[in-house]
């Protein structure tokens, strides 16, 4: 008489259901916008273990692994029978992640990684690290902007003094794409001096106007209250805009050196009174 026996293992089955355009600052992947890591656990009669292990490994566009987790100092989770919930940032590990080079630079620099495709893949493990129970690999995108272009003042525009003397109106695009939160704006004005290059007068001067405009608005009125028609006049000054997300941090755009600074413009303020007398008088001298 022949016998079967069927030996039934326990299972354990892992779901990410990740968003594939998750908030950029890895530090907040607990929150439930981004998603839930699920893990489902089916008790058996052999292999009746509930304690596991996770391995994180993130991918680049190309499928190399460019960060990983260290599954020696990974977290012990304790399963219980049924579905388990876990958030997005129990899946990814940031504290026990590893990333390579300028990804990890940029990391603890900015708390983002760059713009980009990447993909999340997380195994669970037994606690000795060296049997793979369930595994499961999400592709996701990191938003890359367009930071916003200056309109007005354009580049190389001059203001008249009289106007400028009691406003100038600053005007740019709006942030691209929209962020689910409003931009915040700051406009930052600063003085060319004699002798600087419009560059070196943007990273070394005081800036005159540093102030953020409301919320989502592609608009500030500057209240100048300065002696345009005197010392001011005719004079150059260099603008940008700074795109700021709800947190007051800078919006990454594709080089992420600049802070989330539009490329700057630069603009005249002209006393074209005093440029007409004076054109006059030259003209007197000429005269026979």
């Amino acid at each position: 008489m022949l016998m079967i026996v069927q030996v039934t293992l326990a299972q354990v089955t892992l779901n990410l259901a990740l968003n594939n355009r998750p908030q950029p600052w890895l530090a907040d992947w607990a929150n439930p916008v981004n998603g839930q890591m699920i893990i489902s656990y089916m008790p058996g009669p052999v292999l009746n273990d509930p304690s596991v292990k996770l391995r994180t490994s993130l991918l680049d566009e190309r499928g190399n692994i460019i960060g990983s987790s260290n599954i020696n100092s990974a977290r012990i989770y304790t399963l219980r029978a049924g579905v388990n919930q876990f958030t997005i940032a129990d899946a990814l590990q940031l504290q026990n992640l590893t990333l390579q080079g300028n990804l990890h630079n940029l990391l603890q620099r900015t708390g983002r990684i760059a713009a980009g495709q990447y993909q999340l893949m997380v195994e669970v493990l037994n606690v000795g690290g060296d049997i793979v129970r369930a595994r499961q690999t999400r592709l996701f995108f990191i938003t890359s902007y367009q930071l916003p272009v200056l309109m007005q003042p354009a580049n190389g525009s001059s203001l008249d003094a009289r106007l400028a003397q009691n406003i100038i109106t600053f005007r740019w695009t709006s942030l691209i794409p929209g962020s689910p939160d409003l931009p915040q704006y700051r406009v930052q004005v600063i003085e060319i001096l004699p002798g600087q290059t419009p560059m070196q007068a943007f990273r070394g001067n005081r800036p005159l106007l540093d102030e953020t405009s409301t919320s989502g608005s592609t608009q500030f009125i500057w209240r100048t209250n300065l002696p345009m028609l005197d010392s001011t006049a005719n004079k150059q000054f260099i603008w940008t805009v700074q795109t700021l997300d709800s947190r007051g941090l800078p919006v990454p755009g594709m080089d992420m050196n600049i802070q989330g600074r539009s490329e700057p413009a630069i603009f005249s303020i002209v006393n074209q009174i005093g440029e007409m007398d004076k054109n006059r008088k030259n003209e007197d001298l000429i005269k026979p």
